[in-house]
């Protein structure tokens, strides 16, 4: 019975040695080795032997350690420098901003100005002109009133010219129309005048909207004066009457 139980735990021993011996391996699968590379360490050349310079290595070799300190060196101010120039970039908006504004206001003043300037000439010369102007109307109505004094200077010099050529006895005269127009009224006169009749107006000055009388003469031969009727009107275009002359 001793024998069994003993033969038993036996074989349950020898199993569980064999699971944990072999299931390890067949659970890790593939093994990797590792094994360590060592350089192999030149030897000493002997005296006359010629050394290649490509295969012997240096005899400093550069440490790693040291390296990594150089670049991470290398590596902190160019990340300095790029936060700097990002903190200047920023930094600087605000005040490319600014000087945005004030060139802005700058130009809006310039055009206000030039607007102004171009107002103040364009005023100007509107009262140039207007300047102008007003002294040729008063040039032209000086030279009216000239041209009107003259006038009425001639036909009262020739009103005083017929009174004192007027004749002695019985004299008649043409009358050629009675006008309201004083201006027309003048114009005959000084047709008349030019062509050598002794014409004058009653009034002497021509008033205008009242009746002026257009005469011609006097003359003491009633035919003489006859005979200018139809001369007088063809010069004129008014009918002329004989009629007896009488002192005003």
């Amino acid at each position: 019975m001793a024998s069994k139980f003993q033969n038993r735990m036996a074989g349950t021993i020898i199993l569980v040695a064999l699971g944990v011996i072999i299931l390890p391996g067949l659970l890790d699968g593939k093994k990797k080795h590792y094994h360590e590379e060592f350089a192999a360490i030149p030897l000493v050349p002997k005296p006359g032997d010629q050394l290649n310079d490509e295969m012997v290595p240096p005899v400093t070799q550069p440490i790693p350690s040291k390296t990594i300190r150089q670049q991470a060196a290398q590596h902190i101010p160019a990340e300095a420098s790029s936060q700097e120039a990002s903190r200047g970039s920023v930094a600087s908006q605000p005040h490319e901003t600014g000087a945005n504004t004030t060139q802005l206001q700058m130009q809006r003043a310039q055009e206000q100005l030039a607007q102004r300037e171009a107002q103040r000439l364009k005023d100007q010369a509107r009262q140039q002109q207007e300047a102008q102007r007003q002294a040729q109307a008063k040039q032209q109505q000086l030279a009216a009133q000239q041209q009107q004094a003259e006038a009425q200077q001639r036909q009262q010099t020739a009103a005083q010219n017929s009174a004192s050529s007027t004749p002695t006895g019985q004299a008649y005269v043409i009358q050629l129309g009675a006008l309201r127009n004083a201006s027309r009224v003048s114009e005959v006169v000084e047709q008349l005048r030019g062509a050598g009749f002794k014409a004058y107006s009653i009034p002497a000055t021509p008033v205008q909207g009242q009746i002026n009388r257009i005469l011609v003469g006097p003359d003491t031969s009633k035919s003489h004066l006859q005979s200018q009727v139809t001369e007088l009107k063809a010069k004129t275009g008014l009918f002329g009457v004989v009629m007896p002359y009488r002192v005003h």
